[in-house]
Order: C-alpha cells, then structure tokens, then sequence
C-alpha cells in the first residue's frame, strides 16, 4: 500500500515539474518577445477646448506634455507607467497677448519662446523651467516695438542638439529679420536683417537649416525651368556672428525638384539632396546629393536610378517601358539622416493631394460644388549615399494610405533612429480601427516588417507624424480619438 502511494506522489510530482518547466520555458519565451517592445498608453484628456499641445520629452523620472488651453497654460507629468503624476498651472505666462512659438525640451529643463503683445508693442520672450515646471529664468530676445499695420509673424527653426534656435520675422516680403539664441547661455548669438529680392517669395527658398553653433543656411534655388539651363543654380546664404556670404551651386545639366538640406555638425559641412529631371521636372530620373563647408567649393554629384529600384518601386517591369515614363512622380525627400563618414540617408516618400468637387455634405460654393481634398501617402524608399554621393543601396518599403478632408493627420510616418537601426513606424490604413506596424531597417538597407499595436475597441488614433524620440529606446506618440488625447509610450 506505502508503495502505492508512494509510486503516486513521484508521478504527481514529475507531472508538477513538467508544467513548471513548460510554465517557465513559455513565459522566457513571453519575455523574450515582448522585450523586443513594449506599449504603454495614458489616460484620456479632454482637448476640445485646446488651442494646441506640444510634446516636451523625458526630463528625470517624468515625461513632460505642455498644453495651450483656452484660457491657460499647463504642464502635465506622467511617471513611466504612463499615470498622471501631477500638473501645474503657468502661472507667470499671461493668457493674455501671449501666442506661443515653440517649446524646447532638454536634458534637464525645457523653455518657452513666446510672442507678448502689450499696447500695440510686439516683444520675443523665452521662459526657462526645471523639471518641476518652475520658472528658473525669463529673457526679452527681440523688441519688435509698436507695429500696428504690419504684425510679426513669427516662424522658429532649431538645431539638431535643440540648444540653438533662431526666430525669424516673415511678414514683410522683402526682408527677414533673424534672431539666433543658445538657451544653456541664454545668450542672444546674434540678430539680423536680411535684404531679400521680391521674387524669393515664389516658391524660391527651397531649405534653411541650423547648425549646434548658431551658423544659419538658407538654400534658393533659381531659373529652374528645363533642364541644359546654364542659369540653373541653387544659391547658398551663410550667415552667423561674423559672417555673410552667398555660394552659387551650378545645377545646369538637369531640372530639379524636391529637395531637402541639413547640417553636419560631426564633419562641420551643409550636406543636402534632391531630385533631378532629365525632362519633365515632375518626373525625376535621379537624385543628386551636395556638400558644401563655407570657404570651400561645393561637392556636387548626380546619382540614376537604375531599372531594378524602379521596378520595385513601382511595382512593374521598367525594362519594358519607353524613356518618357521611366521615373518617379509625388516624390518628396522628407528627412536626411547623417551617416559619421560624410554621407547620408534619404528618407523619401511619395505622395500627392487630390481636390475634387462634390454635391454631398454642407459647405456649398456657388456652383453648388464642395471641394474634397483627398490625401495619399504612400511607399517609403530610403536610399544610402557615400560621402562621393555614389549609392550605397536603396530600399523600398511599401504602404499605402488614403484619407479625406483631414490635412493628412493621421498619415505618414514616425522615424525612428536606434543605435544598429531604423524604424518607420505607420498606420497601416486611415480609419477609427486599424492595425500599426513597423519597418526596421539595417544599416546596409536590409527590411523587416513587424506589426505594432492593434487598436481595435482601444478608442486611439496615432498621429505618427507628429511623435517625438525622448531617449535611445524609447519615443512618445501622441493619439487623438473624438476630442480626447491619449499619449502613447513605444519602448524598444
């Protein structure tokens, strides 16, 4: 009988330990699969009456969400499980005759850059806060004076450590008055006016950029017309502290469309791409990729496309088609990431605007008509460039999105850069319920497709564009669902 029981308690034990290992081996595996990423959404606030918000980051132990309401402003702290810690009211920032330009966030404070208007009198301020949300400084940039016919209208461009910006003044067509400030030193570096032709206005200015140090570069281009042009250039303004030049970049042998330009800070160079047309400028054979350090001659190079690229791209055999149709159209160069060696990624993605008229819905002209924009956003290539602009692969990553009447808000995509990889992370289609993914990429152009979330009965709609990267692993996106906002926290 002992033995019985015996023999019984051994076989309940075995069976005991193999569910305790298949219980271990399952949730190792669990770990290993979700340690890849983990998603964490905050509660739902009510945004109906918000003029705007703006993603501050991660400073210490919060993450940071600054909101322009109707009659205040507030900061809002979630901790890293995405629970509201606390908030708290700016006080020292009147409602009134305040209109907010930007909020930078840094490693340990964020800053306020604001337009006041008092008595007629435009002023250009910028707030300093702790992590806290306390005001630790306070500084007048710009006194703009008394402009009662002609408003500042102000636009703000920042450098890729965000410590430098400069703020610049378009409401006269002649002229740009700059104002360039570091923020650790609080320190205006320097405030101009540039005299500016008339004809720049006319889709003239094609790029401006920022270097860490306060050197500001404005790209024109000019008499892009046909290609074989000899008075085809692009024009280079230069300016910081000391200096002022303009540099001229022949661009005679082809026609030219969008292009993009950016500032090394690593190599000390302004490095830029766009697409050229060997004839029609909407259809682009190419791209060609610049390389320019003040004092020197610029670097210029043109790159072809090649069949295969193409085809992929475009989902059918070029070999086949006639010189006329072999190109891309609705490609724009949406962002230039730097690579160490002096070359750079192209991230472009091709899309286009569609108006239509209509005689359903509310809003009728006087034809009876509604005009519809319906938006599409659609494949990604990404294409790798040696320092000699020589490429070094080229990858298409296809989506295809479609929406109407919505400025394209939920559309495009969120890049994401981690240290061995890149992440294009999208909605897979523009509807109240849909599924989120990713492409990662490597760095010699090698793909992988994951999905992310599915947001079905989840009440989120993920503005991917408008994310943000608050450390190495880690980015915040937020998602807005009939008038509230949720904020959604991605780690890697």
């Amino acid at each position: 009988m002992l033995s019985r029981v015996t023999t019984h308690v051994h076989q309940l034990i075995s069976a005991m330990m193999h569910r305790i290992s298949f219980l271990v081996l399952f949730f190792a595996a669990f770990q290993v699969s979700a340690g890849a990423q983990s998603i964490l959404v905050s509660e739902a606030l009510a945004i109906r009456t918000d003029y705007g918000y703006e993603l501050v980051g991660r400073l210490r132990d919060r993450i940071l969400l600054f909101r322009d309401k109707y009659d205040e402003f507030e900061v809002q702290a979630f901790d890293n499980q995405m629970q509201l810690s606390w908030s708290r009211k700016m006080d020292d920032l009147d409602r009134r005759g305040v209109q907010i330009i930007t909020v930078v966030g840094g490693k340990n404070d964020f800053a306020v850059i604001h337009k006041l208007r008092r008595k007629g009198v435009y002023q250009l301020r910028i707030h300093r806060y702790d992590p806290g949300a306390n005001l630790i400084d306070s500084m007048v940039l710009k006194d703009y004076g008394e402009r009662m016919f002609q408003p500042p209208v102000l636009e703000v461009l920042r450098s890729e450590d965000r410590n430098c910006f400069v703020v610049f003044n378009v409401a006269d067509r002649t002229r740009i008055e700059m104002t360039c400030f570091r923020i650790d030193k609080m320190e205006v570096l320097w405030d101009k006016t540039i005299q500016m032709p008339d004809y720049y206005y006319d889709s003239k200015v094609r790029s401006m950029t920022l270097s860490n140090e306060g050197d500001f570069f404005l790209v024109a281009e000019q008499n892009n017309r046909k290609a074989k042009n000899p008075e085809h250039r692009l024009e280079v303004f230069y300016l910081n502290k000391d200096n002022e030049l303009i540099k001229q970049v022949p661009l005679n042998e082809f026609a030219s469309g969008d292009m993009r330009f950016t500032y090394d800070n690593l190599n000390k160079q302004l490095v830029g791409a766009g697409f050229y047309a060997e004839k029609n400028r909407d259809r682009s054979n190419g791209v060609f990729f610049v390389r320019y350090q003040p004092g020197n001659d610029p670097f210029l190079h043109y790159e072809p496309f090649d069949e295969k690229f193409l085809s992929v791209l475009r989902r059918k055999d070029m070999a086949s088609e006639g010189g006329s149709d072999k190109g891309i159209s609705d490609s724009y160069i949406q962002q230039i990431i730097l690579r160490k060696d002096g070359g750079a990624v192209l991230v472009c993605e091709r899309y286009h605007e569609l108006q239509r008229g209509t005689t359903s819905g509310r809003g009728f002209w006087r034809d009876g008509m509604r005009m519809v924009v319906d938006f599409y956003h659609e494949d990604i290539f990404l294409i790798g460039l040696h320092p000699d602009g020589i490429a070094h692969w080229k990858t298409v990553v296809h989506k295809k999105q479609y929406s109407q009447d919505d400025e394209a808000t939920f559309s495009s995509y969120f890049l994401f850069r981690g240290n061995d990889k890149l992440r294009v992370l999208f909605n897979d289609e523009i509807k109240y319920e849909n599924t989120c993914s990713e492409y990662t990429i490597s760095p010699i152009g090698d793909f992988d497709r994951n999905g992310i979330i599915n947001t079905m009965g989840q009440d989120l709609r993920l503005r991917f564009r408008d994310g943000l990267q608050i450390s190495a692993n880690e980015c915040l996106i937020p998602s807005e669902f009939r008038n509230k906002l949720k904020l959604v926290l991605v780690k890697y």
